[in-house]
């Protein structure tokens, strides 16, 4: 019963922060991406009024090469556009080629315009979430976080939102996850609750939660769409690695992949925004 009535409050908490006035996130620095944007939503609308499959291809493989020169730092883009010309390439329906790529391009577009929904606050100096698709090197403050670890699923979760609820915590976002990767795929190995300072409650042991502080640390994060199923953990962590070896920085990644989600299960899955993260150490250059 005491688990049932749990469960009854977490839906209200969190149906009253999906349907509260909650303001929806913008990516800084995206003036860029929202001028593509609009090219290939014209381009994709050019292409719609003809009736020429030829002519119609020609137009949607122009904008394709467009997404690819205009997006060099968002590799998720580059990645689906390169694969639809690939795929596209081996097709002899000229019509079929061309609808092969305005499905890229339609991804491409919610992509670029893709704006978060914010259902809780982030922790105090926390850095902007990281753009779909692109990869970031960012610094990340000391927080305080309650963790549960060899976790997963509801069990964690209801363990972390009964601690925050008995300590009188606000829930916070986003909610920490470590996953191992074992045998090709990544199951959780751990949770943590974000508090929004280090100054609420006090570190230690409590139950089967632990409450500690973090130190000071830099991140590879790129922001991803939808759930952490292990199909976009391994692109996530390749795209990750790839930006950390094309650094002029060398960096050594330290610990497990982690997942920063900043959405309730309540939201829809297409419009759920998180964070891939691997933890760096800087070296010296050589």
């Amino acid at each position: 019963m005491k688990r049932i009535l749990g469960f009854l409050y977490l839906c209200i908490f969190m149906l009253f922060r999906l349907f509260s006035n909650q303001p929806v996130y913008a990516f800084e620095n995206q003036a860029q991406a929202q001028e593509l944007a609009m090219k290939l939503r014209n381009v994709i609308d050019d292409a719609n009024k003809t009736k020429d499959a030829s002519r119609r291809f020609e137009l949607l493989k122009s904008g394709a090469d467009q997404a690819i020169d205009s997006c060099k730092e968002n590799l998720m883009v580059r990645e689906i556009i390169s694969k639809s010309l690939q795929e596209s390439a081996k097709v002899e329906s000229v019509a079929t080629k061309a609808d092969m790529i305005r499905t890229a391009l339609l991804e491409t577009l919610v992509i670029l315009t893709f704006k978060p929904k914010v259902e809780a606050p982030v922790p105090a100096g926390f850095p902007a979430p990281t753009p779909v698709g692109v990869v970031e090197i960012k610094k990340l403050p000391v927080y305080r976080m309650a963790k549960v670890a060899n976790g997963g699923g509801n069990g964690s979760f209801f363990t972390l939102f009964n601690h925050i609820k008995k300590n009188n915590i606000e829930m916070t976002a986003p909610v920490e996850m470590t996953m191992a990767e074992k045998n090709g795929k990544f199951t959780e190995s751990s949770m943590a609750f974000l508090y929004q300072q280090t100054t609420l409650g006090k570190t230690g042991p409590q139950g089967n939660v632990a409450v500690l502080d973090t130190t000071e640390s830099l991140v590879a994060s790129i922001g991803m769409i939808g759930s952490p199923s292990t199909a976009a953990l391994d692109s996530a962590k390749r795209w990750l690695l790839e930006k950390i070896k094309a650094s002029s920085q060398p960096y050594e990644v330290v610990g497990e992949l982690r997942v920063m989600g900043y959405n309730s299960p309540f939201m829809p899955e297409k419009l759920r925004y998180y964070e891939v993260q691997l933890a760096l150490k800087a070296n010296e250059k050589k």
